[in-house]
């Protein structure tokens, strides 16, 4: 029996093939059918160092991560642009719509790269890397590779909790380890507002978050600067999204009056109550009793999608101005051509369009003003490209005042449906970032963008005293690699989906746990849309598996294990915002339960109204930030993972 085992992990090992060695999976592979030793590598191009500076410090430390032992002889790499163009990339505004070809050909007595600029050369290093054994020798192959759609990346959230520079850079280390493109920073919201702005600087010292000795958690514009430079120095493009007109609460420190429903409590509710299941009546909150479950404020009532709330209030002159300001100021800060302009979950109510006792608040009623607003929105972008969500087109009526050229992405769903009306709308560049498959913090902590079986497998759940926990996982990585981005469109819409990101929206996650919430499974995202495969086969885990390994033990990220679902964490998490003051803030009062982690009692220690058992007393309401009182977020913090084997 002994050697039949190790007869077949001899035959495992001889199976190997270069591709099985690479994620995401190039174009085109050609296999040698051999491995050689080196003493490193001797890395040259006419290019100079400084452009390819980092991709070769990455080689070099893949090399040792994978057991490479250095010797005077080096293994030549040389990495040569094509000299017509290849000094066309010279800084991040040059980044969109860029050849990212390569070709790697590694033969016995070297290797080389080449590609049309740099941006190519850095891929093929990148690709280089990979392809050392796990005792530091050399595969030999050939490959050529491009990818198969223009946009790959990662969107960030910044303003729910705060993740500083290290951490950011370590991601974008991340995503250049994917071949991910892009990185989507949603960097303020009604949260926070984590930027250090000259022209109005209170906005920083009251909506930012605290460190522990009560400096605030802040950017600076050389931050802003240095992680532009960083992203490009790998490939990365920075796109700032400045949400507008929903999600503003923030700028509510700058003048009150400037925001619809600053701070309304309770945000998801109103000041009347419906008593839906007996007579249909709207009555006041003084006048409400608990029998037939009086003061229920179905959602549909809410003035936002989660505390604070507080919307810009456009029809003001002097908010626009503000709002022109931040754009052309800090939006300065960023050399990418594209600005996102957010626009998800502009909400009716808060901009009193309908009758405060209305159930439903019609996006009707919104049109005229979004038609105003968004005209003159256009004008503040300085030329630079729009994009938002798929709001913007679907929800508003502006479909003729928007350019044609901007860049829409699709969250919700159902998807096909989606991209089909934006298309047919005449907007032909579209990115996916479905929230039923790519929103990376559904999870048994956030449970709206989870399917039935994603809400009920495992069983178990967190036990947490007083508090509402869910059985379930997240979006888990068979899932997300087997969505196909094109299926049940026609050719023609096809060409309109420019790629696609993950969302890792943070209401729930921390410093501590980001990590493993973004990777691998972002990478997965990147194969899709670098490689865009028919299906996962037999190799699929198994490369997988490997490049985990190289993401924890050359790139420092405590990627979780391919088999986690995102259902150990423990803990509740809710934004920074909860708190200190925000355990108690009027802003955070909720009328209905259960989001997870919600207090399963109301302000006083009340029971949830009967029958439902679905809401609290309106005349008490609920804390949603409750649970924030089990924790402190400023001992969260990363910890460098420890070292993983790789299997081959």
């Amino acid at each position: 029996m002994q050697i039949l085992s190790l007869l077949s992990i001899a035959t495992a090992v001889s199976a190997l093939t270069a591709s099985d060695y690479l994620w995401p999976l190039p174009a085109k592979v050609q296999d040698k059918g051999k491995s050689i030793a080196i003493g490193g590598f001797a890395v040259s191009s006419n290019l100079g160092a400084g452009p390819i500076a980092a991709a070769v410090a990455s080689l070099n430390t893949a090399f040792t991560a994978k057991g490479g032992k250095a010797s005077a002889t080096k293994f030549k790499v040389t990495a040569n642009v094509e000299p017509n163009n290849g000094w066309s990339v010279s800084g991040p505004e040059n980044l969109p719509g860029v050849n990212e070809a390569y070709t790697l050909d590694i033969t016995e007595k070297g290797a080389t790269i080449s590609a049309p600029n740099q941006v190519g050369i850095k891929y093929g290093l990148q690709t280089l890397s990979q392809l050392i054994t796990k005792d530091g020798k050399l595969v030999l192959a050939k490959i050529e590779d491009k990818p198969a759609f223009p946009y790959r990346g990662l969107m960030l959230d910044t303003a729910r909790n705060f993740f500083p520079v290290s951490d950011i850079k370590r991601i974008l280390d991340g995503l250049a380890a994917s071949k991910l493109n892009v990185f989507h920073w949603h960097i303020y919201d009604s949260q926070s507002f984590p930027i250090v702005w000259d022209r109005y600087p209170e906005v920083a010292q009251k909506a930012a978050f605290k460190n522990k000795d009560g400096s605030i958690k802040a950017y600076t514009k050389k931050d802003v600067q240095d992680i532009v430079k960083y992203a490009f120095e790998r490939n990365i493009r920075v796109i700032p999204e400045f949400e507008t007109p929903g999600h503003n609460a923030v700028l509510g420190h700058i003048d009150e009056s400037l925001i619809s429903s600053w701070n309304h409590s309770p945000w998801d509710g109103n000041s009347f109550a419906s008593n839906a299941m007996c007579s249909n009546q709207t009555v006041p909150v003084d006048l409400v009793t608990n029998d037939c479950v009086g003061g229920v404020a179905w959602w549909g009532r809410h003035y936002c999608n989660q505390p604070p709330c507080g919307q810009l209030d456009v029809r003001q002159e002097k908010a626009l101005v503000v709002l022109d300001q931040l754009i052309n100021e800090v939006g300065s800060w960023f050399s990418d051509p594209v600005l996102h302009v957010g626009h998800d979950e502009v909400n009716p109510r808060a901009y009193g369009l309908v009758p405060d006792n209305w159930d439903v608040a019609p996006l009707e009623t919104l049109h005229p003003m979004m038609r105003d607003f968004d005209r003159r929105l256009v004008g503040m972008l300085g030329g630079k490209t729009l994009s938002a969500w798929d709001e913007i087109v679907t929800d508003f009526g502006v479909q003729d005042i928007i350019p044609k050229n901007s860049l829409i992405t699709v969250w919700q769903g159902p998807t096909v449906d989606k991209v089909n009306t934006i298309h047919n709308a005449g907007f032909k560049n579209i990115v996916l970032a479905p929230s039923d498959t790519y929103y990376l913090d559904c999870s048994p902590s956030a449970r709206w963008c989870s399917s039935d079986f994603e809400r009920t497998v495992p069983a178990d759940k967190y036990d947490i005293p007083g508090f509402a926990t869910f059985s379930g996982q997240w979006h888990n990585w068979t899932h997300m690699y087997d969505y196909q981005p094109l299926a049940g469109l026609s050719a023609e819409t096809q060409k309109s989906i420019k790629g696609g990101f993950g969302a890792m929206w943070t209401e729930t996650i921390k410093r501590n746990n980001v990590d493993r919430f973004i990777f691998p499974r972002v990478s997965v995202i990147a194969e899709r849309f670098w490689s865009n495969p028919a299906k996962r086969d037999e190799s699929t885990e198994k490369r997988f598996n490997r490049f985990r390994a190289s993401l924890v033990n050359e790139k420092a990220i405590a990627a979780a294990e391919l088999s986690y679902l995102g259902n150990k964490e423990g803990i509740v998490y809710r934004t920074e915002y909860c708190d200190g003051e925000g355990l108690k803030a009027p802003s955070q009062k909720t009328g209905e339960c259960c989001f997870a982690g919600q207090q399963n009692t109301d302000s006083n220690g009340g029971p949830l109204l009967n029958p439902y058992s679905s809401h609290f007393d309106p005349k008490v309401n609920g804390d949603y930030c409750a649970i924030a009182a089990l924790y402190n977020t400023n001992d969260l913090v990363y910890t460098k993972p420890a070292p993983v084997a790789y299997e081959f």
